[in-house]
C-alpha cells in the first residue's frame, strides 16, 4: 500500500514514523524546504532559534513514551518560566499573589467587583464568554486589545471556542486553573506550590525532535521529499489515484493523509471552498550580547503599544543555543499574509527594538549582533464565529473522497500544542490499524481529528 502524508510537522512525521514501522510503504511530501512545520528551528551562523516557544509537556503517558521512544536520553528537564507585560510590568504566568498588589488599585478593585458582578453568556462570541468568566475590566484591559492584535478581528466577531482553546494552551499544565476570574483568585491565593516541568532537546533546538523522527522514518524505509509544491490530485471512484507537483513528478497514492491547509486542499479537489481561514507571523529573531534582563522562555504582550504579540528567548530553554555571553529573542509579529506586517516587517525593526528596550527585554541598541526576518504561513487557524459551520463545509467538501484524511494543526484546523499532534496521530493509527484503510472516512473520524467541533 502506498500512502503518502502532505506535509511534515509534527502530525505528519508522527503518522510517518508510526506507519512505516508497522511496514507501509511511506511518502511524505513537504513545500518548505526543511522538515518540521511549525515546530521546525531557524539556524543562523553560531546560533539557532525556535518558531516561537516549543517544549513537551505532557500528561498523557502515551505521549510521554512516544517522546522517550524517539528522544532518547537527549532530552533536558527544564523549569516553566512564563510571563505576561500588563500595566508596564512583567508579571509570573500563570499569575502568583504577590502579582495581585503590583497591579494598580483602581484595577485591583475593579477585578475585586467583577468577580461578583459579572455578566451572562449571550452568544457564542469570544467577547460574551470572557465577559461572564473574567467580567469587564480583565475583558478591556487585556483580552480585547491581545486578541484584535492577534486575530485582527473584533471579539464580537470570534468564537468562544478560540477563547477556551487559547487560554488553555497558555495556561499549560492542567493542575492550574485559569478558566474563569474566581479560578484566577483562587489560583493565586493557594499555598499550593505548583511548579511546572518542561522537556526539550539537550543537544540543539527542537528541531531535533524532527530530524529524529526523520532519521527512524528512513530507517524504515519511508521517504521524504522537500520543495514539493503539488499541482493536481486525480480522482476515480471516488477515490485518489495519484498525485502531481508542479513539475510533473508523479505520486501514486492509496492512502493520503492531509496536514495543509484546507484551502489547498479544497483548490485540488476543485469544490467550492470553504472560508476557512489563517494567520501568520512574521518572526524578528535577534541575536543580543549580555544575558537577558527579564529571563522567560516567553511572554505575552496585550497592549497595542507592541507591534509584537509575543517574545521568546533561546537559552531560557538551552544555553547551547546562543554562544557564550548571547542570548536569542524570536519577535512574533502576527499578520495575514499580504498585509503591510507581512510584505514590510524589516520596516518595523526600529520599533521593534524600541518595544524591546522599552520593555528591557534588551538594554540598548548596542546589544544587538544579528538580526533576521522570517516568513511563517498559516501559523494558527482563526475560529471567526461562523467557523464550524466552515467546517462543517470543508468536512463535507472530503466526505466523498474514501481515501483521505485531513488531520493535524493546520489539516484539521485545530489550535494545538505538539503533545496533542502526537496523540491525535496515534489514536489516528490505532483506529486505522483496527477498522482497515478502506472503511475510514474523514466524516466518520472522532473530532480529536477534526479540530475542537
Amino acid at each position: 500500500m502506498n500512502i503518502i502524508i502532505v506535509g511534515a510537522g509534527v502530525t505528519g512525521l508522527t503518522l510517518g514514523y508510526l506507519l512505516s514501522h508497522k511496514g507501509y510503504k511511506v511518502t511524505i511530501l513537504e513545500k518548505e524546504h526543511t522538515i518540521g512545520g511549525l515546530a521546525r528551528s531557524c539556524n543562523y551562523n553560531g546560533w539557532s532559534i525556535d518558531i516561537g516557544p516549543h517544549r513537551f509537556h505532557t500528561d498523557d503517558p502515551l505521549v510521554a513514551t512516544f517522546i522517550s521512544e524517539i528522544m532518547g536520553d537527549d532530552l533536558l528537564v527544564i523549569s516553566r518560566n512564563s510571563k505576561v507585560f500588563f500595566c508596564n510590568q512583567h508579571f509570573e504566568w500563570p499569575l502568583t499573589f504577590s502579582s495581585i498588589f503590583r497591579l494598580p488599585l483602581s484595577i485591583q478593585l475593579k477585578a475585586c467587583r467583577d468577580v461578583v458582578f459579572r455578566p451572562r453568556i449571550t452568544n457564542e462570541s469570544y467577547e460574551s464568554y470572557v465577559l461572564s468568566k473574567y467580567g469587564r475590566t480583565l475583558t478591556e484591559y487585556f483580552f480585547r486589545e491581545y486578541n484584535q492584535k492577534f486575530l485582527k478581528i473584533d471579539l464580537r466577531d470570534c468564537h468562544k471556542d478560540w477563547a477556551e482553546t487559547g487560554i488553555n494552551r497558555a495556561t499549560i499544565d492542567k493542575d492550574v486553573k485559569t478558566s474563569s476570574i474566581i479560578e484566577l483568585l483562587l489560583g493565586v491565593l493557594s499555598t499550593r506550590n505548583i511548579k511546572t516541568k518542561f522537556l526539550y532537546p539537550k543537544t540543539g533546538p527542537i528541531e531535533k525532535f524532527c530530524k529524529k523522527l526523520h532519521e527512524k522514518i528512513k530507517q524504515n524505509g519511508g521517504t521524504i521529499i522537500c520543495g514539493v509544491v503539488l499541482k493536481t490530485i486525480s480522482i476515480e471512484k471516488k477515490r485518489i489515484t495519484h498525485i502531481t507537483d508542479n513539475n510533473g513528478q508523479r505520486w501514486d497514492s492509496d492512502f493520503i493523509f492531509w496536514t495543509g491547509t484546507s484551502y489547498e486542499l479544497e483548490k485540488l479537489l476543485g469544490v467550492t471552498p470553504s472560508c476557512l481561514q489563517y494567520c501568520s507571523t512574521v518572526l524578528c529573531n535577534l541575536l543580543v550580547e549580555g544575558s537577558p534582563p527579564i529571563p522567560a522562555q516567553w511572554e505575552y504582550f496585550g497592549s497595542r503599544d507592541f507591534v509584537f504579540c509575543r517574545t521568546s528567548i533561546n537559552t531560557c530553554f538551552n544555553e547551547l543555543l546562543a554562544p557564550r555571553g548571547f542570548y536569542g529573542i524570536c519577535a512574533e509579529l502576527v499578520c495575514n499574509k499580504d498585509d503591510f506586517v507581512w510584505n514590510k516587517a524589516e520596516t518595523l525593526l526600529n520599533s521593534v527594538l524600541q518595544n524591546l528596550i522599552h520593555a528591557n527585554i534588551i538594554r540598548n541598541y548596542n546589544s544587538i549582533n544579528d538580526v533576521h526576518f522570517e516568513r511563517i504561513e498559516n501559523t494558527y487557524p482563526v475560529y471567526r464565529l461562523d467557523y464550524r459551520l466552515q467546517i462543517q463545509t470543508y468536512m463535507k467538501n472530503l466526505s466523498e473522497i474514501e481515501n483521505l484524511i485531513a488531520c493535524g494543526r493546520t489539516g484539521g484546523f485545530w489550535y494545538n500544542n505538539m503533545d496533542h499532534s502526537i496523540r491525535s496521530a496515534i489514536d489516528l493509527i490505532t483506529i486505522m490499524n483496527e477498522t482497515g484503510f478502506e472503511a475510514k472516512r474523514p466524516h466518520s473520524l472522532p473530532p480529536v481529528f477534526r479540530g475542537n467541533f
